[in-house]
C-alpha cells in the first residue's frame, strides 16, 4: 500500500473525485517555487484511467505546480513523478477528504522567526522569497514582525494578539514602548491604529512640511534615523517616519536662516523664523505695498495700455501688455512703515518657503497710527478738490431706479453663482469669510446666507464638570484676537491666507454648531448608523482624554450591576461572588480608588467604528 511508482508528468490527469472544489489555484505559482528549491515533499495518490492515464485523486495543486514548472522550462514534461497508486476498491474521495482536512497549518509565531532565523544565518531576502514563492516585500515584513519584543511574540502564540496588532507596533524597535503601547492597554483601545498613533506621537512623518522642506537624505545625511511602515497597505512605498523631530528643526533652522538673513537685508525693523503655526494675535495689524501715484503723461499711458489689452486677443500680445502695465504702476513698501514692521520666515503646509512681511506688532501699534495720522493730514485735499463733495456730480447709480439697480443685482448674483460652483478655491474663502464675520460678533448684512447657531450641550452635563469648553474657547480666542474686526481688512486676511490655514479656522468655527445628542435620539441603540461616531473616528477622538469615571460623573447615578460589570472589565481577575454580594456604596468606593487615572469608558463614550478588512492575510499571504 505504501509502494511508489515513477510516472511520467505526462501521463498525470486531474480526477473529478477530489474533493477541494475551491481555491484550487491559489499559491500555484509559491508551491511550485517550493518544489523547484526543494523538491516534491510528498507524493501523488493516483488511480488507472483509460487511454493509459492516470488520475490524480489526492495532490492535485502538487500537479498543477509540477506542470507551471514543465511550461516554464525548469522542468522536463516527461519528468516521472513519484506516485502511489491505489486500486478501484479504495475511496478516492476519501482519501482526498483526509489529505485536506489533517493538515495543520504552521503558526504565525513559528513562521515569521523561522524566516527571521534564515535571515540571521545570512540567506537573503531575495532567496528565502524565490524558494518558498514570496515577494521580497512578504519576507521583508515576516521579518519585521519577528524583531518586535519577545512578550509580544509569545502573546502571538496564545492568540492574544493578532497579525494586525503586531504589525502595527512592529513600526518602531522600542521593546519597552511596544510592551507599554500593547499591555497596559485597555482592550478597547488596542486597535492597530490607536497602537500605532500611540508609538508614532512623538515622530514626523515624512510628509511634514519640516521634513519636506529639509528632505529626507539630508536628514539622513546628518545622522537622523527614520523607521517606515512596512505594514501600510496604500501602495507600494511604505510610509517613512523621522525618528529625531530635534535633529530636524535644527537642520530646517540652518536651511533657513539665509533667507532671514537676506529679508533682514529688506530693512525690516525685525525679522523672525517660525515653524509653527504663526501666533498672529501677536500682530494685530500688517502694512501693505502700495501704488505710487502716476504723473498726469503716465497716466494716460496706462489708459492706452487698458484699452489695447480690452481689444488684445493674441495669448502672447495680452502678457506682453499686462507686463507693460505692471512696469507702469509699480508698487512699493512706504520706508517709514518698513522701519516699524517685520517679517516672519515660515514653511507652507507642503514645505515651501514663505515670507509673511508687514507684520505689526502689539507694542508698535501706537507708533503706527501716530504715522499714518500725520500721513493722512499732510496728504488731506484743499476745499473744492473732491469731485464729490456737494455740489459735484452725482455718483452714475443715483442715476438709476432702484428696481432697476435691484433687478441689475439679481443678475449679477445668477453670474456670480455659475462662476461660484466652477471656483472652489474661492467658494472656501467667502464661506470662511461669512462665519468668521459672525464669529468675531460682526453682524452685518452678508451676500452669503449661512451662519453657524451654537448648541448649547453644557446644559445637559449635571453630573460633573467638563474641561471641553475652556479647551475649545481658548483655542477660539486665540483666533478672535487673530483676525481683524474690520470687515474690508478681515476679507483681505482671508482673501491672502493660505488654505491650510483657512481649514483650520474653519474647524474651529464649525465645531460650536455640532450636537451630538440629536444623532443619537435619531439612532436609537443601532450605534452603526450614528454619523456622528464617523465623525468623531476621523477626528481620533479620545474621550479619555477629557472624561474620568469616577462616582461623581458616572458610578452614583448607575445600578449596581452596570458598577459590577465596569469592575470586571477594569479588572477582569476580581472575584465575582465578592462582588456580587457587595452593597452599592462599598462598590462605588471601591470603583473610586480602582478608576482614578484609568482610561476605561462606557459604551456611550466609545467609538462603534466598522471594522476595516483585516490585513493579517495579506501579510502572511503565500
Amino acid at each position: 500500500m505504501t509502494d511508489i511508482t515513477m510516472i511520467a508528468l505526462s501521463k498525470l490527469v486531474e480526477s473529478e473525485e477530489n474533493v477541494r472544489k475551491t481555491n484550487r489555484r491559489d499559491g500555484i505559482s509559491q508551491l511550485a517555487s517550493s518544489i523547484k528549491a526543494h523538491g516534491l515533499l510528498q507524493s501523488l495518490v493516483v488511480r488507472a484511467a483509460d487511454t493509459g492515464k492516470f488520475a490524480v485523486v489526492a495532490g492535485g495543486r502538487r500537479l498543477r505546480a509540477l506542470r507551471l514548472l514543465a511550461k516554464a522550462g525548469d522542468i522536463e514534461k516527461n519528468t516521472l513523478i513519484p506516485c502511489r497508486t491505489i486500486g478501484a476498491d479504495e475511496s478516492a474521495a476519501e482519501l482526498s477528504l483526509a489529505e485536506n482536512t489533517v493538515r495543520l497549518g504552521m503558526c504565525l509565531a513559528d513562521e515569521i522567526v523561522a524566516t527571521a532565523a534564515r535571515i540571521d544565518q545570512g540567506e537573503g531576502p531575495e532567496a528565502i522569497a524565490a524558494r518558498f514563492g514570496l515577494t521580497t516585500q512578504q519576507v521583508a515584513r515576516r521579518v519585521r514582525l519577528a524583531r518586535v519584543s519577545p512578550r509580544l511574540i509569545e502573546a502571538l502564540r496564545k492568540d492574544e494578539i493578532d497579525a494586525d496588532q503586531l504589525a502595527a507596533l512592529a513600526v518602531v524597535d522600542d521593546y519597552t514602548a511596544q510592551e507599554k503601547a500593547f499591555f497596559d492597554a485597555p482592550a478597547w483601545a488596542r486597535t492597530p491604529h490607536r497602537l500605532k498613533a500611540q508609538l508614532l506621537q512623538t515622530h514626523v512623518p515624512e510628509t511634514d512640511k519640516l521634513a519636506c522642506f529639509v528632505g529626507v537624505e539630508a536628514y539622513g545625511a546628518a545622522g537622523g534615523a527614520a523607521t517606515s511602515e512596512l505594514f501600510n497597505e496604500t501602495g507600494a512605498n511604505p510610509m517613512l517616519w523621522l525618528t529625531d523631530s530635534d535633529l530636524l528643526m535644527r537642520l530646517a533652522v540652518e536651511k533657513l536662516e539665509p533667507i532671514a538673513e537676506k529679508a533682514r537685508g529688506e530693512g525690516w525693523a525685525w525679522v523672525e523664523i517660525a515653524m509653527d503655526e504663526i501666533g498672529w494675535q501677536r500682530f494685530p495689524t500688517r502694512v501693505r505695498e502700495e501704488r505710487r501715484t502716476l504723473t498726469k503723461r503716465e497716466q494716460t499711458r496706462l489708459e492706452r495700455l487698458y484699452a489695447k489689452l480690452d481689444e488684445a486677443e493674441d495669448p502672447a500680445e495680452i502678457e506682453k501688455i499686462e507686463a507693460q502695465i505692471d512696469t507702469l504702476a509699480p508698487t512699493a513698501w512706504q520706508e517709514a512703515e518698513v522701519k516699524l514692521a517685520g517679517a516672519v520666515i515660515t514653511l507652507t503646509h507642503d514645505g515651501a518657503v514663505k515670507i509673511e512681511r508687514g507684520l505689526v506688532r502689539q507694542e508698535d501699534m501706537r507708533a503706527l497710527k501716530a504715522l499714518r495720522r500725520k500721513a493722512e493730514r499732510s496728504e488731506a485735499p484743499n476745499d473744492g478738490d473732491d469731485e464729490n463733495a456737494e455740489g459735484g456730480a452725482p455718483p452714475p447709480s443715483a442715476r438709476l431706479s432702484a428696481k432697476l439697480i435691484e433687478e441689475l443685482q439679481a443678475h449679477k448674483t445668477l453670474a456670480l453663482r455659475a462662476e461660484l460652483a466652477e471656483r472652489p478655491d474661492t467658494a472656501l474663502r467667502i464661506l470662511v469669510f461669512t462665519l468668521a464675520e459672525h464669529f468675531t460678533g460682526g453682524f452685518a448684512a452678508s451676500p452669503l446666507n449661512l451662519r453657524i447657531e451654537e448648541e448649547d450641550v453644557a446644559r445637559s452635563i449635571t453630573k460633573s464638570e467638563s474641561n471641553a469648553p475652556e479647551a475649545y474657547e481658548k483655542i477660539a480666542a486665540a483666533w478672535r484676537d487673530r483676525l481683524p474686526g474690520e470687515r474690508e481688512e478681515l476679507w483681505r486676511t482671508i482673501a491672502e491666507a493660505e488654505q491650510q490655514t483657512l481649514l483650520e479656522l474653519l474647524a474651529v468655527m464649525i465645531a460650536p454648531g455640532l450636537d451630538l445628542r440629536s444623532d443619537a435620539r435619531m439612532s436609537g441603540h443601532d450605534a452603526q448608523t450614528r454619523i456622528g461616531d464617523l465623525f468623531a473616528e476621523a477626528a481620533d477622538l479620545d474621550m479619555s482624554r477629557w472624561w474620568t469615571a469616577s462616582p461623581d460623573s458616572y458610578f452614583n447615578h448607575v445600578k449596581r450591576d452596570v458598577i459590577v460589570d465596569a469592575l470586571r472589565e477594569l479588572k477582569p481577575a476580581l472575584a465575582s461572588a465578592k462582588l456580587e454580594k457587595a452593597p452599592k456604596a462599598e462598590l462605588v468606593a471601591r470603583a473610586k480608588r480602582m478608576f482614578e487615572g484609568a482610561t476605561w469608558l462606557p459604551e456611550p463614550l466609545r467609538l462603534n467604528s466598522i471594522q476595516a478588512p483585516s490585513a493579517a492575510e495579506s501579510i502572511v499571504a503565500q
